[in-house]
């Protein structure tokens, strides 16, 4: 019996040639698509699942309410761990990182000159609790003690071989920020799915005096403390405490009601909030999205399969009329065509998995991931299988029970017509849902792609073409040397500044719109309150090298040390000043420094898109500069460029040079978006090439079906073009009524996406105009040209057997 399934579906599959092709293509092409989609939900969803206390890991967070809105951060005051140890018996373990992006690590050599690698990521100040907390096998070495003294260091395996071309490279020296350390113990290398990317750990008891210096009003947002609760805790009786803790410790002087939280280890990679130090959280809702559009393309697949076969259910009858005649009963009709449903499915899962893998190096080489795809994985082996069953039994049940519930008699006699088989509403049910689904992603990816066009275009409040920007040096503590290093800083500027090719200089902590941020508190002489403030250490030329414009009072003078403020539109409106010559000559206190604000300037970009413009003050403030901007002219870029890296080389040997062009870092900003709009594009893209096989199967199933009355109509008369019409008019309504299902949900998704940025487009109906127009005239270019064959045909041909 079962040969007999076999070799009838076989037979059918091999009879019906296009239609089999238009199902396993748009399987296929269904069934890759999710099965990328899988891997990717997979990947995000297994970061930092493997520490045995995971369920017990949190971390300390900040938030704050000032007059800037609210705001968050990972980031504490480096002295809040040791204070919530003591404060907090539930604590079991508690560890304080001060993570080191984009540092220099110097090798010593014996004879010759030391080897130097600037890493941007990696290195991090921790303590020896890392290892009680995290779950980080060590391969040599002492974990337990090896970073309980000054000057030790834990380095991975990668890292060991890398610095020492040798794994065993304990007692090692390497050198940092001019400080050397010795390895004590190798670790394993970090896997690629950590929010916590730690390869060299220093000692934090070497620099253990600084970090207590800051006090508990300095935060930095690389500085994070982890715990582990004991048993039986919960993290809830600690955040009902914190009120009290910030109390004791900042008391009255918590002027941006600042206050911190436990955040579980599980919401690290989701919660956008306070990011990580990888920088690539994903928020829930776009993975939720992702897993929609799975479903989706599996969905459109099986309706393409589920219409077609409805469809083609009549010229089926007789087959079904003479085997009940015969003795068949409906459960083995049933059997049979989900047999060949099966067969479809099974052949289409095998090319998907082609298709994927093939695929999945191009994902991984745009998303800079490491995705694999392999039967041998347990998850993966069973997602195939799953899906192989669901698409059986979603795409062949229903046809299977429609053809197998034909009554023989009426099958035999052809009084079965297609416009009263079961079959016939359900199909039109089906493309409208296909419709809904194509203009739901349609109308998405275009407010997507407006958006990022609108965050390209929007004016920042300043100059960003043809600027870059190269890192100096981090001048962190004031020292004897000081002035040394301010007048190297000075010569490289000034030196610079006279290459033919550079137009202007300018010293600074960073660029107007930057990922580094400063922030404290500023008050006005006679007025009782704090303003929270960003900000900006500058020299005298960072106005004209960003045309940062001046529209009250004037510029810094050039001095290392603050003798004025110069503070934003925004700052002035903030304090109470309508006009914001006012607040010029007021007395302000920034930093203790009590100076007179000297000018004011148009409001300006500080961060990315997402959040308002903020209250902002600038000063000369030397030993904050850590960038050096510099404006280049477009002529012969590449030649300024290497004589600027040359100046550099003389005045900082011991250094990297490395620069980046501040329209490119400015992008990276939206660099998530980017990619998500890229992403949605080509998956919404699928969706409607798999929509549009489903079409083409139709309308050619309907110009077999209307052969005989195309070829009378036009022996009456009837134009080419009203017979097009004929064809089109139906799947116009139905486009239709899918977009009037489809413009409520993609309104309400578009405009709950666009939320989370204080800057956006506004959603408007030439949206959903567009939207509708594109999903038409992919309708009309897919049905339109079996449409034109069929009225294009010989009359002669289907009606000289009449």
């Amino acid at each position: 019996m079962l040969k007999n399934y076999l070799t009838t579906a076989f037979r059918n599959l091999w009879r019906e040639k296009d239609k089999t092709t238009l199902n396993v293509l748009g399987l296929t092409v269904g069934i890759a698509g999710s099965l990328i989609l899988f891997l990717l939900i997979r990947y995000h969803h297994s970061f930092d699942v493997n520490h045995s206390k995971g369920e017990r890991i949190y971390r300390v967070v900040t938030t704050s309410d000032g007059n800037n809105g609210k705001s968050y951060t990972a980031g504490i005051p480096s002295v809040l761990p040791e204070a919530f140890k003591n404060d907090f018996p539930e604590a079991d373990e508690v560890l304080f990182t001060s993570y080191r992006a984009n540092s220099l690590i110097t090798i010593p050599q014996a004879s010759g000159e030391p080897k130097r690698f600037e890493e941007e990521r990696g290195v991090t100040f921790a303590q020896p609790s890392y290892f009680k907390i995290f779950d980080r096998k060590i391969l040599s070495g002492d974990a337990e003690n090896g970073l309980s003294q000054p000057n030790e260091a834990i380095i991975s395996k990668k890292w060991a071989i890398k610095y020492f071309g040798k794994e065993d490279a304990l007692g090692g020296i390497l050198e940092h920020d001019k400080i050397q350390y010795k390895i004590t113990a190798i670790m394993e290398d970090t896997p690629g799915n950590t929010d916590l990317p730690f390869e060299l750990l220093l000692s934090f008891a070497t620099k253990k005096s600084e970090f207590e210096k800051q006090g508990w009003h300095s935060i930095w947002s690389d500085e994070h403390c982890y715990l582990t609760l004991k048993e039986g805790a919960k993290a809830s009786d600690v955040d009902s405490r914190m009120p009290s803790f910030v109390k004791k410790y900042l008391g009255e002087e918590n002027r941006d009601n600042q206050t911190f939280m436990l955040q579980p280890l599980s919401t690290f990679h989701f919660d956008e909030r306070f990011g990580n130090y990888n920088y690539n959280t994903v928020s829930s809702s776009m993975l939720l999205a992702l897993s929609v559009i799975a479903v989706f393309l599996i969905l459109t697949a099986c309706i393409n399969f589920i219409n077609l076969a409805t469809a083609d259910a009549i010229k089926r009858s007789k087959e079904v009329g003479i085997r009940k005649t015969l003795g068949s009963t409906r459960r083995q009709l049933i059997f049979q065509f989900l047999g060949e449903t099966t067969l479809v499915t099974t052949f289409s899962v095998v090319l998907a998995f082609i298709f994927a893998y093939v695929a999945l190096g191009f994902i991984n080489s745009f998303l800079d991931l490491k995705l694999s795809l392999s039967l041998a994985d347990p998850s993966i082996a069973l997602f195939i299988v799953s899906i192989t069953i669901f698409v059986s039994v979603l795409s062949g049940l229903y046809p299977s029970l429609v053809v197998s519930g034909y009554q023989p008699a009426l099958a035999l006699k052809n009084k079965i017509s297609n416009k009263n088989s079961s079959g016939f509403m359900l199909r039109r049910g089906l493309v409208v849902f296909q419709f809904f689904i194509s203009q739901l992603l349609i109308i998405g990816t275009i407010v997507l792609i407006t958006q990022m066009n609108y965050f390209r275009n929007k004016d920042l409040g300043f100059r960003k073409d043809a600027i870059i920007t190269v890192p100096v040096p981090v001048r962190e503590e004031p020292s004897a040397a000081d002035s040394s290093k301010a007048s190297t800083m000075r010569t490289l500027r000034t030196e610079i500044g006279r290459i033919n090719g550079v137009e202007m200089t300018s010293l600074a902590n960073s660029a107007p719109s930057s990922g580094m941020v400063m922030g404290t508190s500023l008050s006005i002489e006679g007025d009782n309150n704090f303003y929270e403030t960003q900000v900006k250490a500058i020299d005298n030329n960072y106005l004209s090298l960003f045309d940062l414009k001046l529209i009250a009072g004037k510029n810094i003078s050039d001095a290392d040390t603050a003798q004025g403020f110069i503070v934003n539109e925004k700052l002035a409106s903030m304090v109470g000043y309508k006009n914001p010559s006012e607040i010029v000559g007021k007395v302000a206190n920034v930093w203790g420094k009590r100076l007179p604000i000297v000018g004011v300037v148009r409001d300006f970009h500080t961060v990315s898109l997402r959040s308002p413009i903020e209250a902002t003050v600038m000063m000369n403030r030397i030993r904050n500069y850590g960038t050096l901007a510099i404006r280049i002219s477009p002529l012969n870029r590449q030649e300024t460029i290497k004589q600027i890296q040359t100046k550099w080389e003389m005045l900082y040997p011991d250094f990297i040079f490395s620069y980046q062009f501040l329209d490119e870092s400015i992008r990276e900003f939206y660099e998530n978006e980017d990619r998500t709009s890229t992403l949605l594009t080509g998956f919404t893209s699928l969706a409607i090439f798999i929509g549009c096989l489903g079409l083409f199967g139709l309308a050619s199933f309907m110009a077999n079906q209307k052969t005989k009355e195309i070829g009378i109509r036009k022996v009456m008369g009837a134009s080419v073009r009203s017979i097009i019409l004929l064809f089109s008019k139906e799947f116009v309504l139905l486009i239709v009524i899918g977009f009037i299902l489809a413009a409520p949900f993609a309104w309400y998704l578009s405009n709950q996406w666009l939320n989370q940025f204080a800057y956006k487009i506004d959603i408007g109906p030439v949206i959903f105009v567009v939207g509708l127009i594109v999903t038409f005239l992919i309708a009309v270019a897919t049905v339109g040209y079996r449409s034109m064959k069929a009225a294009m045909a010989n009359p002669v041909n289907s009606l000289k057997y009449e």
